[in-house]
């Protein structure tokens, strides 16, 4: 159980970041010092240390030894953080943001794929069924959380079977991002993803055959399909190297 000064740092932490993400609180812009902070939000030093350290970890905030916090230019922020993406959705998320997350996608996954057709052993292949067994139940279940619980499951075993750290600690730091990306690419009605959840299991089969040219070419697919429910069909301009690559 979290103590009651955790809990009202956690609140102080989330009012203060939805309120630099909103514009009120302007990048360079110097804000109130702790004996302000904990007056105007009755709270306690330490509770205000607590959320200025966490901000300044997620890059949101400057933070100088004797000197007053000052907010961080929005390139600072640590965008694969769960805490600022869940921030950020909270307050509407732009189509702007979704199209650079699917283009960060785009150069990493379809090549992770590649190296999973490599790589996969019998393990590994029997994870990613397992996976897809999930996605599968939560589209005939219309069931959201099961259906994005497989994809997310999906996605990383892949990684997992490409059997290189680095990639796999890359794709970690990517976990809450592809989460969030398939949060928002999900049909209303999960009934309608099949054709999502049989080019998932072409995926998989492609792994299985150990066919990395295919598996990348149908990881792209998949990727420009999800970014086509988002941002509409055709896609941005930005889309289009990769577009004439599938």
């Amino acid at each position: 159980m979290k103590s009651v000064t955790a809990s009202v740092a956690e609140t102080l932490t989330q009012d203060l970041a939805l309120r630099i993400m909103r514009g009120e609180l302007q990048p360079g812009m110097s804000i109130p010092g702790e004996n302000e902070l904990a007056v105007q939000y009755n709270v306690s030093r330490t509770s205000v240390r607590n959320a200025l350290q966490v901000l300044g970890a997620k890059g949101m905030l400057t933070i100088q030894a004797k000197r007053r916090s000052t907010v961080a230019p929005r390139e600072q922020w640590s965008f694969l953080d769960a805490d600022v993406l869940s921030w950020l959705e909270e307050i509407g998320i732009d189509d702007a943001l979704i199209e650079q997350l699917m283009i960060t996608r785009l150069i990493f996954e379809p090549n992770a794929a590649a190296m999973a057709a490599i790589n996969a052993n019998g393990r590994d292949l029997a994870d990613l069924e397992d996976a897809w067994e999930i996605m599968s139940q939560g589209q005939q279940q219309d069931s959201a959380d099961l259906f994005k619980q497989g994809d997310l499951a999906f996605h990383t075993a892949i990684l997992k079977a490409g059997h290189n750290p680095f990639l796999f600690s890359v794709g970690n730091a990517l976990s809450a991002a592809m989460l969030f990306s398939f949060k928002r690419t999900l049909e209303p009605d999960v009934t309608l993803t099949l054709e999502a959840v049989d080019a998932h299991r072409e995926l998989m089969e492609c792994i299985r055959l150990k066919q990395p040219e295919q598996a990348r070419q149908q990881m792209r697919h998949i990727l420009l399909s999800a970014a086509k429910k988002h941002l509409g069909d055709p896609l941005p301009d930005r889309l289009e190297h990769f577009l004439s690559a599938s």
